[in-house]
């Protein structure tokens, strides 16, 4: 079967491994290189690494009428589209042949969008998965054809949770890929009235609001780590706050404290001890010791 993947975090790279070891992976499709850390020097994309690292070619169209003329030239059968970026339109979800599908990161139609770890992580929900979906015109709209499930953890960031999903997408699409060229799985429409939205994130949403309900704080933590990254202000300075949990406890909100049960904040509700933080300019670092490092009353965040 031919193939190819579309995709360019890290979170397709299971999908490239998989498709190079079982079929004829004529190409991985990535975002063009962009300017990454303090230097702004060109970076490839998480998926052009591994497809060099498997000797698959890369193509990097930066339109979609050049996406749409690459995937002509392909002669696919089947397309697999994870964490792409780029709208592929319907003259280019027809050319292969088994069409395009997609491995979405929640279980379908719950968190349509660009952030569905995210936005499940904020809403405090206790499962999510994979769905196995073939693609159309709209977002996230086409029919499932599979699905991977799985709980979230209590205490797991967006980041570890996102690593889960990729290798549980991956083991999906193995179970699948005779099945997928062969016609065979039953496509499930969509209950509409069940679709909610995963908006792409921005900055300002990871500000934390210690005025809010504890688990609503630590929810927040967990959901922009490590990107953006949960933040506040300390004396007049950005510092992010990776790793924290809920624990007994009254402080005002936003209010910080040391004590035998380690680094505190108070929220509306509780508290929240903190693991690890990092202050504007520094690395990132265990709370307890960065407060044991503060001259005076350590105050209080925002």
């Amino acid at each position: 079967m031919r193939t190819a993947l579309l995709g360019t975090p890290q979170e397709a790279v299971p999908a490239i491994d998989i498709l190079a070891g079982q079929t004829d992976l004529r190409a991985v499709i990535t975002r063009p290189d962009r300017p990454r850390g303090r230097s702004r020097s060109p970076a490839a994309p998480e998926a052009k690494v591994r497809a060099v690292e498997q000797g698959v070619p890369v193509c990097q169209p930066a339109t979609p009428a050049a996406l749409d003329e690459a995937v002509a030239a392909m002669d696919l059968d089947l397309a697999v589209v994870v964490s792409y970026g780029m709208v592929v339109g319907a003259a280019t979800l027809a050319r292969p042949r088994s069409g395009m599908v997609n491995l979405h990161f929640s279980l379908l139609p719950r968190w349509r969008g660009a952030a569905p770890i995210q936005r499940a992580i904020l809403a405090g929900d206790d499962v999510t998965g994979v769905s196995l979906m073939r693609m159309d015109t709209g977002l996230d709209t086409g029919p499932v054809l599979a699905v991977w499930r799985t709980s979230i953890g209590e205490d797991e960031a967006a980041g570890a949770l996102s690593e889960r999903l990729a290798l549980g997408g991956a083991e999906l699409l193995a179970t699948h890929l005779g099945a997928l060229e062969r016609g065979e799985l039953e496509p499930v429409a969509q209950e509409e009235s069940m679709v909610t939205w995963a908006p792409r994130l921005v900055v300002s949403e990871a500000r934390l609001d210690f005025h809010q309900p504890v688990e609503q704080v630590a929810r927040a933590v967990r959901a922009f780590c490590p990107r953006p990254g949960a933040h506040t202000t300390w004396r007049g300075k950005r510092i992010k706050i990776l790793l924290a949990r809920p624990v007994p406890g009254r402080l005002e909100p936003g209010c910080l404290a040391v004590d035998g049960n380690g680094a505190r904040v108070g929220t509306a509700t509780g508290c929240l001890a903190l693991g690890t933080v990092q202050p504007e300019g520094r690395k990132a670092m265990d709370a307890l010791a960065w407060l044991r490092g503060v001259k005076g009353d350590p105050g209080r965040f925002g």
